[in-house]
């Protein structure tokens, strides 16, 4: 799936991809992405993101 995504990302220029926004299920708009060893995290403002247990992003209420 990723590949299929950078084969139509890599079709656009970069002033196009400013102007796009990234949706998860067309309702919720990704607001971070956060990328570590072997996982992209698409994070939107209903998520709640935890590191070791602690909260590091709280959903927007």
């Amino acid at each position: 799936m990723l590949k299929k995504l950078k084969d139509i990302l890599n079709t656009y220029t970069d002033e196009e991809l400013k102007e796009l926004d990234l949706w998860i299920n067309s309702s919720h708009e990704v607001k971070q992405i956060i990328v570590d060893d072997y996982n992209i995290d698409l994070i939107t403002n209903n998520a709640d993101v935890r590191f070791n247990g602690s909260i590091s992003k709280e959903a927007d209420k």
